[in-house]
């Protein structure tokens, strides 16, 4: 397959785009004719509408076509917390903003229209093996579920199903917080504080369910990040995994090289 040359095609139909020659919502030229017009085979023509459409450009609708999809903004998670890139109209939330609360209210924060859909009523489940391993509880402990899409301006950006220890967040159940960030609500109510969070990042396909869910193609990657929040007294206090449109994220991470790496003056 002709790689280069389907880097080349996706290269031009991603300038047309950007330009606006390709407007949203318009149908893009059928495979047979953009493969006339770059002297491409079909097969390195599809290769190309695979690219754009991992990058969220366009959509594939079964037989109907394929569409010039709506440009969903781009969120950059720097060193772990959400922020979205500088958009007019969309004033970037402050670093005490951010850190305030986990990765479930960072999105709250990237505009007027955004907003939370449960997916499933929040309850108290048993853990099992996994949870309770991240949680540091035996299995079968209660422990508070929440299953959640996050929507921007109407169309999805990430999926979050997390858990949290019952004997702490269980109240949450039958006691409306509002718009408090969860966990000042945690300190507040059992002064506890959160010191350190760590996010394990892969790569990959979605299922069919998660397709569904964020809209997206078989074609279209996500990015899978596993969380876990720690207090001051190093309990954990959430777990949570994230499914993110990978074509809707951009992920930055800053470090200091250690000096043996550095070389000697």
């Amino acid at each position: 397959m002709e790689l280069g040359k389907a880097e080349e095609i996706a290269q031009t139909l991603r300038a047309r785009i950007m330009q606006g020659i390709l407007p949203e919502g318009t149908k893009t030229a059928s495979e047979r004719d953009l493969s006339e017009e770059f002297g491409a085979s079909r097969m390195t023509v599809r290769r190309a509408i695979d690219i754009i459409e991992g990058e969220g450009l366009v959509v594939r609708l079964p037989g109907r076509g394929t569409f010039v999809a709506r440009l969903r903004d781009r969120v950059v998670v720097d060193r772990g917390r959400e922020v979205r890139e500088a958009v007019e109209g969309y004033p970037m939330p402050s670093r005490e903003q951010r850190m305030s609360d986990s990765f479930l209210k960072d999105i709250e924060c990237l505009g007027p229209n955004s907003r939370v859909q449960f997916l499933e009523q929040p309850s108290l489940v048993a853990a099992d093996k996994e949870t309770a391993q991240h949680l540091q509880i035996p299995i079968g402990t209660l422990v508070l579920k929440r299953y959640q899409l996050h929507l921007v301006d109407g169309l999805p950006h990430c999926l979050i199903e997390s858990y949290y220890p019952s004997d702490l967040f269980g109240e949450l159940l039958t006691t409306d917080i509002g718009d408090e960030p969860l966990f000042v609500w945690l300190h507040e109510r059992h002064h506890l504080s959160v010191a350190h969070t760590q996010e394990v990042l892969i790569a990959r396909l979605a299922t069919q369910s998660e397709r569904r869910l964020l809209r997206i193609s078989s074609k279209a990657p996500v990015v899978v990040l596993n969380r876990k929040v720690w207090t001051e007294e190093k309990r954990p206090v959430e777990w949570a995994h994230i499914i993110a449109v990978a074509a809707l994220y951009t992920f930055t991470y800053e470090y200091d090289i250690a000096k043996r790496h550095r070389p000697t003056p």
